[in-house]
């Protein structure tokens, strides 16, 4: 198939898949305070809960926080999001940064927590007083895909599945069959495509930093393989490798990029208990 027809194809999918995400970008111009939305840096923490730990004790460090009240002061919120609120993923500081290669989906060193209001927030002092770990300690010697902390701006947009979703390839195919009467049953795109076309649509890769929208893999989408994880329908959050241009903020491994999921039901009732983690890299 060419590129003529696989971009008919894909102006159909763009159709069935388009949602509303936020994309968030790095403001290097802006030093976040502890409430702010932010990748890296001390959170913002409610004093009367207890604070995260892996599976030795060891205190989580933030990855990202979002907080909700800010991000709907310059955007419209989607209905699957908490009204209010601060949003948060924290990580392990392993070699792994957290992830578990068998049990994905269990927060026993990594977690998402959401606080529904925004309290008056435990001070920098009581934070360090603590043995809250940030990544932009001094001496920091454990393992971190973040290096500094950073302000973030955040639009709407309006995006569609890319080619890294697993599901992709079933929509693909499915409206191939529509159009053309065509049946590929079995076969990859490597396959379906000829180069030109392939490397156009591996344009459609939905990189970067997101909340909502679809996912994007160095490798492969986890819930591809296992189909315990395709309870997790719902990319909740997105992290890529942003590095070069001046300055270094995230690499995962070797230019990787992690992905957050939730499945859309749990979503709608601000339920984080069941998460999948994934990262990869290159």
């Amino acid at each position: 198939m060419n590129w003529e027809e696989a971009r008919e194809i894909l102006e159909e999918i763009k159709k069935r898949t388009g949602t509303y995400a936020y994309s968030l970008v790095i403001d290097s111009e802006k030093k976040p305070e502890l409430c702010d939305s932010k990748f890296g840096g001390l959170p913002y923490w409610d004093m009367e809960k207890e604070y995260p730990t892996d599976s030795e004790g060891r205190k989580l460090m933030l990855l990202a926080q979002i907080n909700l009240e800010q991000m709907y002061g310059n955007t419209e919120r989607d209905e699957l999001l908490p009204e209010t609120g601060m949003l948060q993923f924290f990580i392990a500081l392993d070699d792994v940064y957290g992830m578990d290669f068998d049990e994905q989906d269990v927060q026993k060193n990594f977690r998402v927590i959401y606080h529904e209001t925004i309290k008056e927030p435990a001070t920098e002092e009581q934070l360090r007083d603590m043995g809250v770990p940030s990544c932009t300690d001094d001496d920091l010697d454990e393992y971190s895909p973040i290096w500094t902390e950073a302000a973030l701006k955040i639009t709407g947009e309006q995006v569609c599945m890319g080619e890294s979703d697993y599901r992709f390839h079933t929509f693909f195919q499915e409206v191939v069959q529509k159009k053309y009467g065509k049946q590929f049953e079995g076969q990859s795109l490597y396959q379906i495509l000829d180069d030109d076309a392939l490397d156009r649509i591996e344009e459609f890769s939905n990189a970067n930093h997101w909340l909502l929208g679809y996912p994007y893999f160095t490798q492969t989408d986890p819930r591809e393989y296992e189909e315990k994880y395709r309870y997790y329908d719902t990319l909740l959050f997105q992290m890529d490798s942003d590095y070069g241009e001046g300055e270094d903020y995230i690499m995962w491994g070797d230019a990787g990029v992690a992905n957050f999921f939730i499945n859309r039901e749990d979503l709608r009732k601000k339920d984080f208990s069941k998460i999948l983690y994934n990262w990869d890299c290159c």
